[in-house]
């Protein structure tokens, strides 16, 4: 069961399922943005707030949507290829995943649909909100246990066991460094992301739903300040990891290592983009923010996306070579 996910064959489909995984981690954070744009509206009575907390929800389901239907259809065809899958205790939990997955979007979507109609029960409205806040990260949380215990060589769910031992030992494999680290890092980086989908969806919908000047003059620099928060809190994750794993082999690498060297080396390239990219992004939305026109910084906004995108992927990887791999030191020297 596990020799098809650790193939080597498949590490190219796993680099290309990146950004569906970055999605799938962004979801649960849209709706609780959402929440909060709802109660600075409801507070400071400014309506281009709650207009765009409802964007951002349709955007939840548009992006979500589509990752959940790509993921949908990569879990379908590892079922055909391993269909013993289904008649194990593995059984349970991908159930139970199904399950919470399936309650949060009809959460999502009563959210959004019921957006117009709830907009004098402003407090009721929130609620549904936190309520698809928290069963996305629950349905977000099963799915990465199940691919902890789907992935691992180390624990398996008993063959023979009750429902309460299955789902004891899926939660004990899971009790990991690695797993803390990488879910962690999933939802920080995921969150980190919002903002950054965000402008760009807006840029994409700006013939289609056109709120006048004003709104979008607000909704921009307000999403590019979500990312830039986010982006602030992914570099603290960043530093945070960085002392705990390559921190001082990096330091002395770099004190007896030429540039040329250094350039080659994958750990330190790993690490300078996951700390320097970020941080061009976000001079990228501090210009969005203090520019008069700011949907007309289409370049920086597209640039800022990737490179936050390049980030995520060279911090997943500076990240796995320091805790997955127990030869991490001597590959840096």
């Amino acid at each position: 069961m596990n020799t098809l996910l650790n193939d080597p064959q498949f590490l190219g489909l796993r680099l290309a399922g990146i950004l569906v995984i970055l999605t799938i981690f962004a979801v649960p954070s849209l709706p609780l943005i959402s929440v909060i744009s709802q109660g600075i509206a409801k507070s400071q009575k400014k309506s281009f707030y709650d207009k765009f907390g409802k964007q951002i929800t349709r955007m939840c389901l548009v992006f979500g949507g589509t990752a959940l239907a790509v993921l949908v259809l990569a879990v379908t065809r590892y079922l055909t290829i391993d269909p013993v899958i289904l008649q194990g205790p593995y059984q349970l939990p991908i159930i139970i995943t199904a399950g919470v997955t399936v309650l949060a979007s009809l959460v999502s979507i009563v959210y959004f649909k019921v957006w117009k109609t709830m907009r004098k029960q402003k407090g009721a409205h929130m609620s549904i909100g936190l309520l698809s806040f928290i069963f996305s990260f629950c349905a977000v949380l099963s799915m990465v246990m199940v691919a902890n215990i789907l992935q691992s060589i180390e624990h398996f769910l008993p063959s023979t066991g009750t429902s309460l031992e299955i789902l004891t030992a899926l939660v004990a494999a899971a009790n990991s460094e690695a797993f803390f680290t990488f879910t962690g890092l999933g939802f920080i980086m995921g969150f980190a992301l919002c903002g950054t989908f965000a402008q760009v969806y807006l840029l994409a919908r700006r013939n289609k739903d056109d709120f006048g000047r004003d709104y979008y003059k607000f909704a921009m620099p307000y999403a590019a300040k979500w990312s830039f928060g986010g982006a602030l809190l992914q570099l603290a994750a960043s530093v945070v990891l960085l002392s705990k794993t390559h921190l001082p082999v990096l330091i002395e690498t770099m004190s007896i290592s030429l540039l040329s060297e250094l350039l080659e080396n994958p750990i330190f390239m790993a690490w300078a983009f996951a700390l320097v990219l970020p941080v061009i992004a976000c001079l990228l939305w501090s210009c969005i923010v203090l520019c008069a026109t700011p949907m007309r910084r289409k370049i920086s906004i597209y640039c800022a996306a990737i490179l936050m995108l390049i980030a995520d992927i060279s911090l997943l990887l500076a990240a796995y070579m320091g805790i997955m791999m127990t030869m991490a030191p001597a590959v840096v020297s």
